[in-house]
């Protein structure tokens, strides 16, 4: 295969997945997200797309947004091999590329693909429902052109998003989070290695976003390093405990997962697949949201019954 026409290509990087790769031969644990199925499998060869990126242009392949990536990845890998891996401070270009790095990853994924697909298909669905209800034809100009931009709208975003989300990232404390004892606790990685999360919407139906004063953004590195992107004054290497480790970020890592998670062992550990974490002051907050829940649907009942009765 030409080097120009690379239409193999990853959604989670290969410089990434080769440093969860088992030291004893250079392949990773995959497990689907039940941890039900495993297999074995050379980073190149894994989590790979056919022209994931690729787009047509008069006809004429392009590949430049799966080169732009290839370029943003092995600067990255420069970077970490030479400073995050020795736990190193950054200097401001090496931070920018880690940013722009993060942000990719953040889109890249076959989860983003199906969302932004998915939201697509809605707008082509009520479409279509508006023109039925109208007597129109359903297979219009504007419905066909909205099924194309359905099939680029991945590559579209991509490209569009990468300069807004490096800005954000830029902004906000970049820390490293290190594993004291990486050999028996050790950082797990996934399909969809970026997870946003923001502990004040534990207990509420919206997700998390940017704009939000304690939303963080994780992923790891390694199986000893984390990156962390926060609002906080949070800079440096900090190291975690297995608690953190194991209870915290991984299983997190573990249940944001599309379809599979990547370990650099072959041992699984039951507390990656705990819905809660163990922990007693969590466990009691969740029962008393669970409680305020309860009266408060008791509450609601009662009103309808007092309304309609009047």
């Amino acid at each position: 295969m030409a080097k120009n026409k690379p239409t193999k290509q990853h959604f989670v990087p290969r410089c990434y997945l080769s440093e969860f790769a088992d030291p004893n031969d250079g392949l990773l644990w995959i497990f689907s997200k039940d941890g039900k199925n495993l297999r074995r499998s050379n980073p190149k060869k894994t989590f790979v797309s056919n022209n994931l990126y690729t787009i047509k242009i008069k006809g004429i392949k392009d590949y430049r947004i799966e080169q732009t990536l290839s370029s943003i990845e092995g600067r990255y890998a420069t970077i970490f091999k030479d400073k995050i891996k020795k736990k190193l401070p950054l200097s401001d270009y090496e931070h920018i590329i880690l940013c722009i790095f993060v942000a990719a990853q953040l889109q890249r994924t076959l989860s983003m693909k199906k969302n932004q697909e998915n939201f697509i298909q809605q707008i082509i669905d009520h479409g279509k429902q508006l023109l039925m209800v109208h007597g129109r034809d359903t297979n219009s100009k504007q419905i066909q052109e909205w099924k194309a931009y359905k099939n680029d709208i991945h590559k579209l975003q991509l490209v569009e998003g990468l300069p807004f989300l490096t800005d954000v990232l830029y902004k906000m404390s970049i820390a490293f989070i290190c594993s004291a004892n990486p050999k028996k606790h050790w950082f797990i990685t996934s399909d969809d290695p970026c997870t946003l999360f923001n502990p004040d919407l534990q207990w509420q139906h919206h997700g998390p976003g940017f704009g939000q004063k304690n939303v963080q953004l994780t992923m790891p590195l390694s199986p000893e390093i984390m990156v962390l992107f926060c609002w906080a004054n949070y800079h440096g290497y900090s190291l975690v405990d297995a608690h953190t480790v194991e209870e915290m970020m991984n299983r997190m890592a573990r249940g944001h997962c599309y379809k599979e998670f990547v370990s650099p062992s072959g041992n699984k550990k039951w507390i990656w697949f705990s819905r809660v974490p163990l922990d007693l002051m969590f466990i009691i907050k969740a029962m008393k949201m669970q409680i305020r829940f309860f009266l408060h649907d008791i509450k609601i009942k009662w009103r309808e019954r007092k309304y309609k009765k009047i």
